[in-house]
């Protein structure tokens, strides 16, 4: 309504109404005031439409309050404050991390750029005006890497595309693209979201044992460092089914280093986040979880040494008389 008030060329009438729409969201049924403004558990109370609604009538607002200030300067400090209100809103609230679409808070972010070059203006929290607008500019960058998740998506699946080709090397070019992209503490999340899975760190994890494939040991190590430290904590402990796709392939790098140590880690990695928790899950758990019964095996026997380790004889007697399992399309078995 407000926007269609400024349409009609009733700047003032469309301040008043987002006035009123902004009202909306005030407890107990207090009128917003744009001084006040809202109180830190308002902010914590709104949800994730909700926030979308607030911050975009904000930074609406903003706009139209420097529209005025050129007829009235009187006006101008309450564009500024309805900026930096939304841009606050926006850090604060805990709905932010449910908002896939984090360009709605872009205009705040290009209009108070051009506040902070045309404009006098009192930073928020006693801040000086060059820590603030040095802030301003770092989560402007933040907000716009977050919205990369599209893009690491589209990588990611262009080097499982070549993956499927046999196209190993550009494949592993092309994650080197995806990685410099991609940071798992602000997008995993969101990709599963929006795409159920995280094809990111699944794709990152198989390229470990390309690496090692290739001569790139190190490399490969150093990878699957990266995976377990940074992008497994990422993942819900119920999502088993990511957890072995993402393990396997690094349980399988560290098993052919040759060397007793690395295939217990790889071992107990396997057991704590898929194995373990995939018999308590039970019937529950994915049936493509099977396989994880086979793959301990192997990681045990790798970690033993060459010795017989304790549960040998059952292992043995379940290999024997196991059924074939299917694995999923995209389940790698080979290189």
């Amino acid at each position: 309504m407000g926007k269609m008030f400024d349409t009609m060329g009733s700047k003032s009438k469309a301040v008043a109404m987002n006035r009123d729409i902004l009202t909306l969201f005030k407890v107990e049924g207090d009128d917003f005031s744009w001084e006040a403004g809202f109180t830190l558990s308002e902010i914590h109370s709104l949800g994730p439409k909700s926030l979308e609604v607030v911050v975009k009538t904000l930074v609406g607002s903003s706009k139209l309050w420097h529209n005025l200030f050129h007829l009235n300067s009187d006006n101008e400090d309450g564009g500024v404050k309805c900026c930096m209100d939304a841009l606050d809103i926006f850090d604060k609230a805990p709905a932010k991390k449910q908002v896939s679409d984090r360009s709605i808070i872009y205009p705040g972010y290009s209009l108070m750029s051009n506040i902070a070059r045309t404009m006098t203006y009192v930073p928020p929290n006693n801040m000086s005006h060059e820590e603030f607008e040095l802030s301003l500019g770092e989560n402007f960058v933040k907000e716009t890497q977050y919205q990369q998740y599209h893009q690491c998506r589209a990588l990611a699946f262009q080097a499982d595309i070549m993956r499927k080709q046999g196209k190993y090397e550009d494949a592993l070019m092309v994650i080197d693209t995806m990685k410099s992209v991609y940071k798992p503490q602000l997008h995993s999340r969101v990709l599963v979201k929006e795409y159920v899975t995280d094809q990111c760190v699944e794709i990152l994890a198989a390229s470990t044992f390309w690496l090692h494939h290739y001569g790139r040991n190190d490399e490969a190590l150093q990878l699957c460092d990266q995976v377990v430290d940074t992008m497994l904590p990422e993942i819900e402990a119920t999502e088993l089914l990511t957890k072995l796709v993402t393990l396997t392939p690094i349980c399988r790098t560290l098993a052919n280093q040759k060397q007793t140590s690395a295939a217990k880690k790889a071992l107990e990695l396997y057991r704590t986040h898929v194995s373990d928790p995939a018999t308590l899950a039970g019937g529950k758990a994915h049936p493509v979880l099977g396989m994880r019964v086979p793959i301990m095996i192997i990681l045990k026997c790798c970690s033993s040494g060459d010795e017989a380790y304790d549960d040998l004889s059952t292992d043995v007697a379940y290999m024997l008389s196991r059924k074939d399992l299917t694995y999923p399309a995209y389940f790698e078995t080979d290189v």
